[in-house]
């Protein structure tokens, strides 16, 4: 969240910005820790919405695009065969792009919509550019807030928007559609789209399991360590959606339980009511043996009146065109992903024993849950198996997917084990730093003298202790802030540990707010102290991204509508709200590689650099792909053992050319660029520890 604070500044301070007002803006700076005044242009939160926005990835969507238009078409020319005038309604109209493609296809009329005045005034100046200034009239409102009458001067009959995201309905589309039709359309309207079905598929998915529950931690004997507690294995979890590009997951990481089945259907087009709480529950025979976990979920929209248009966000294994094998790649969305619903309870399941699978929606959500028809009849089923699931241990509401999957992870719990036995003994006495950092508490159960953990957030203090009761360790200390961390007596302490993970964390380098801390600490400690991890490996490597470049590419063009306008303002809010490098799960995006995997900058965690260090150099590029990114992560390394390197980037080996094989349960950074096919990437990595900024560029 951010605090704003207007000053009118010096003219030359002005020169960084276009608007004549800048204001001072409290940013959180996750490397040090504390609150930061930066200055910014007045509409800092307006760049900073339209930077981080979809709309050049929707505009990159090329089948969403010629659908749409494709369906406009025809209702546009069945109103003008049925005598009538067509007047269109764009709702949300963006760029106005629809708004154009009605005009190029007949319509008579067109009334566009946009609440977000940075797109509003943006879509003037494209539909100008066009030549559609004459035929577009742009409201910079919400549909709701318009009156026919003041605003439009009369009933639209035709409906064009796009008010979807990743579970459909979780913008609002429901009541858009039913203000529309309440209050802006005539009564035999035609809606593009016309209706929407929402399909689930039950499976089971060890993968997205790790990202909702905590396994029970053993050592490598198979001897119990830490048990989880029952707040956790009992949490019915978090009803937020988790979206992912399923496409991506790998084709043996699930067991279909249910094959996808349509479960909701929405009619836009207003001849039938619309339902804003529903529920309903299929009885279906298990597929397969297995445990049924997680439901995933897509939809498609049915464009037109006759169905005949049918846009698909369905993975690859159940895309249409898959099926009609056709031999193309289905289209890449970002805007529009698949979602992965965790069941409240896991049900173990037989082939063709009978099932009931219930789902659920309110005005802006879905959730699903699963009962073995031996327990209930369909028509007796306990209400709370319609409730929307809600985390009741904390943890779910107060790590990310990534961080519950690090936390699972039993590769990366195999180095921590590894560690903790060569390095700690029953003399040891150890201060543990970092948010959701259970992993220490191995070391309690494996004899260490003391441990001291140094946990600031409440909730997820509240399940530390959880995790002690639960397992009856008696040597721990927690302490809940850094005021109470230098009031205690840590004199015995001879080892400081960290992962280190803080949920404030955005960008891979942000976890070296451990540094900052370590500062205060160091004060407390004894000067024998060890630190780990000793340091910390920024590595890059030049990327040539399959889809990811969409989301930043220009447009230049859209279906042959000038977008230099959207371009610049795109460019111009990137340059002001947001550093080159942005966090992305690079594993759902494939890249290949185009260079061998360098280290840009060591830090040492133990004696860290006092100044300013800025290191430069190239990324050779190899293969027959342009370069259109380099990705980059950090290394933590415990000690200079292989053993003990807790990587965030390539789990297997990197070949020039070939996809990157990148781990899961983290988000790396990503510098993207227009496309090259030049022989080298100059880079510049500028650190400054003094008042903790990394900054990363591209020539």
């Amino acid at each position: 969240m951010f605090v704003k604070c207007k000053y009118l500044l010096q003219s030359h301070i002005l020169k960084r910005v276009e608007a004549k007002m800048s204001i001072f803006v409290q940013k959180m700076n996750p490397i040090t820790g504390s609150n930061d005044w930066v200055v910014q242009s007045e509409e800092y939160d307006y760049h900073q919405e339209v930077a981080r926005a979809a709309f050049a990835d929707m505009l990159h969507d090329t089948e969403r695009n010629q659908l749409y238009e494709k369906a406009l078409k025809a209702a546009i020319d069945k109103k003008h065969s049925q005598g009538e005038k067509a007047n269109v309604l764009d709702i949300g109209t963006g760029t106005g792009l629809l708004s154009m493609m009605a005009v190029r296809n007949g319509a008579d009329s067109v009334i566009a919509c946009e609440a977000f005045k940075p797109m509003s005034e943006c879509a003037k100046k494209i539909i100008v550019s066009n030549g559609y200034a004459d035929k577009i009239k742009i409201i910079p409102k919400r549909s709701t807030d318009i009156i026919v009458g003041e605003d439009m001067k009369e009933l639209c009959n035709i409906l064009v928007t796009e008010v979807f995201d990743t579970e459909l309905i979780g913008e609002g589309a429901l009541s858009t559609f039913q203000h529309a039709h309440n209050h802006l359309l005539e009564k035999q309207s035609i809606v593009v789209p016309s209706s929407a079905t929402i399909f689930a598929q039950v499976v089971e998915c060890p993968l997205a399991h790790t990202w909702n529950k905590i396994k029970d931690v053993y050592d490598n004997d198979g001897k119990l360590l830490i048990k989880a507690p029952e707040s956790i294995d009992n949490c019915a979890g978090s009803a937020a959606v988790h979206d992912l590009q399923l496409s991506q997951l790998p084709a043996n990481s699930f067991n279909t339980i249910i094959s996808p089945k349509p479960v909701f259907k929405f009619d836009w087009s207003g001849q039938t009511p619309l339902v804003f709480e529903n529920s309903c529950v299929f009885t279906e025979k298990a597929e397969q043996d297995g445990i049924a976990q997680v439901v995933f979920m897509w939809w498609e929209l049915e464009m037109d009146t006759e169905s005949k248009i049918i846009l698909s966000c369905a993975p690859v294994w159940a895309h249409p065109w898959t099926k009609l094998k056709q031999k193309c790649d289905i289209p890449w969305r970002d805007h529009w992903m698949q979602a992965v619903y965790y069941l409240p309870e896991e049900v173990k399941v037989k082939k063709g024993e009978e099932i009931h699978l219930i789902c659920c929606h309110d005005e802006y959500s879905l959730w699903f849950s699963l009962i073995s028809s031996m327990k209930f009849d369909s028509s007796e089923i306990p209400k709370k198996h319609f409730s929307q699931p809600e985390c009741v241990c904390g943890l779910h509401v107060s790590v990310p997917r990534t961080r519950i999957g690090q936390m699972n992870d039993a590769k990366r719990i195999k180095k921590y084990l590894a560690f903790i036995e060569e390095n700690l003994d029953n003399d040891s006495c150890v201060l543990v730093m970092g948010n959701a950092s259970y992993f220490g508490l191995s070391a309690a159960q494996l004899g260490v003298k003391k441990m001291y953990f140094f946990e600031s957030n409440h909730l997820l203090r509240s399940l530390l202790s959880d995790f002690i009761l639960t397992n009856n360790i008696k040597n721990v200390v927690v302490i809940p802030s850094l005021k109470e961390l230098k009031e205690t007596n840590l004199k015995d302490v001879n080892f400081i540990i960290s992962e280190p993970y803080f949920s404030t964390s955005i960008l891979p380098w942000d976890n070296l707010l451990f540094l900052y801390l370590l500062r205060d600490v160091k004060q407390l400690v004894s000067d024998d102290v060890q630190i780990f991890p000793q340091k910390v490996v920024i590595y890059g490597i030049a990327v040539h991204f399959k889809d990811l470049y969409k989301i930043r590419s220009p447009l230049e063009t859209c279906e042959g509508f000038k977008m230099d306008t959207f371009d610049r303002l795109i460019q111009t809010s990137s340059n002001i709200s947001d550093d080159n490098v942005e966090a992305q799960p690079l594993w759902e995006y494939p890249g290949y590689a185009l260079s061998p995997v360098q280290e840009l900058a060591s830090i040492s965690i133990v004696d860290p650099p006092e100044n300013v260090e800025t290191y430069k150099g190239t990324f050779d590029l190899e293969g027959n792909l342009n370069c259109n990114g380099i990705a980059l992560w950090t290394d933590w390394y415990l000690t200079d053992s292989p053993r003990h390197i807790i990587t965030t980037g390539p789990v297997s080996p990197v070949k020039i050319g070939e996809k990157i094989d990148w781990y899961k349960h983290v988000r790396q950074g990503v510098c993207m660029f227009p496309s090259t096919n030049s022989e080298q990437i100059k880079y510049s990595l500028n650190i400054n520890l003094v008042n903790g900024s990394i900054g990363f560029k591209c020539t």
